[in-house]
């Protein structure tokens, strides 16, 4: 059974105006701040998870992150307090939805803009790993669109702060498993920020297969999540030239970069992968062996992610309006034709 809070409920500050989403163990609200107007999204544990001890800890670490992070592609952090022993913190508010949100409408984008939300998502991951802080759970319903025309990385419930004590018991496994690094599923101690560019090749392929690389055999969408860690460690994903008509070969074979089972054979950071992806947008010709081998390449000035993933899907809508217009208006002129030709007999 879902716990909601019940619209218009004060917590400090902030006034609840309607429910976001929830997890495992907490609830996203859109609340306003009483003092200044201000809309922001409120998080909180569940009522059933707020008295165990780990799911608690885990909660205090989420905010602790939030609280060090300060990027223009990060999810940012506002405030936190205790309210009548219910613990919240507030963030900024994205309203447009997800990227996972913009897949389930669309299933596939196109390469040259699933470079440019890599992108975006790769300035996130910089700001993040250089604060010593790794995800562990990217994925698209993890990243964000903001008005600001920017994906935004966000939710660090499952993220890893080196600075801090570590919550995480040996041998266990944290992730969402269609996008798990080998590493993460082996439940390998010293993960770092490559853990995190495996996620981002799965979610790369994803956005321009309309799958991910791995997928589970089991019928009726049912997913065998230990079949597909396995599989991450065990199975060489499918080149995605297998997939999408044009992909430049370059971007493939970077990808499959991505995917290495051995995080050495990975790139060594986010701001390597954004360059190269960079320079692939610029240059989709370029051979795979000579991808990212100037050593300054400057980031393309990117318009409005935000706008276009939505004007497409509004076009999408329209088109199909369109359409669903022009078979009724034939199907009526069909039916006047036979009541005229029936009434003439």
């Amino acid at each position: 059974m879902s716990y909601s809070v019940k619209i218009g409920t004060r917590l400090g500050k902030f006034e609840i105006l309607g429910r976001l989403g929830s997890g495992g163990a907490g609830a996203v609200y859109r609340a306003k701040n009483l003092e200044d107007g201000r809309e922001v999204a409120l998080k909180t544990l569940m009522p059933n998870t707020a008295d165990i001890e780990e799911v608690y800890k885990r909660f205090v670490r989420e905010i602790t992150v939030a609280q060090k992070l300060r990027h223009e592609n990060i999810v940012a952090y506002d405030d936190c307090a205790l309210h009548e022993d219910v613990l919240f913190y507030t963030m900024e508010l994205v309203p447009w939805g997800s990227l996972g949100d913009v897949l389930a409408r669309r299933r596939t984008i196109g390469w040259q803009e699933a470079a440019e939300c890599g992108i975006h998502i790769c300035q996130g991951l910089d700001h993040l790993h250089s604060n010593n802080v790794v995800h562990r759970d990217l994925k698209p319903a993890n990243i964000f669109l903001s008005d600001d025309g920017r994906l935004k990385v966000g939710d660090f419930g499952l993220a890893r702060d080196h600075d801090s004590e570590r919550l995480t018991i040996d041998g266990q496994t944290v992730g969402t498993a269609k996008y798990l690094a080998p590493e993460q599923a082996m439940a390998k101690p010293d993960i770092d920020g490559r853990a995190d560019l495996y996620s981002l090749g799965c979610i790369l392929f994803e956005m321009m297969a309309g799958r991910t690389p791995f997928t589970s055999d089991e019928p009726h969408g049912a997913v065998n999540y230990v079949q597909l860690m396995r599989k991450h460690v065990e199975m060489q994903p499918p080149s995605l030239t297998d997939f999408v008509v044009g992909c430049p070969p370059a971007l493939a074979a970077f990808i499959s970069r991505l995917l290495a089972k051995n995080p050495d054979d990975r790139p060594k950071s986010a701001a390597e992968v954004s360059t190269i992806l960079a320079e692939i947008i610029r240059d989709p010709l370029v051979e795979p062996c000579k991808v990212g081998r100037q050593a300054e390449l400057e980031v393309p000035e990117l318009r409005s992610l935000t706008e276009r993933l939505h004007e497409t899907t509004e076009s999408s809508r329209q088109v199909n309006a369109k359409a669903m217009i022009a078979i009724a208006t034939i199907t009526f002129i069909g039916l006047a034709i036979f009541w005229v030709f029936k009434q003439n007999k």
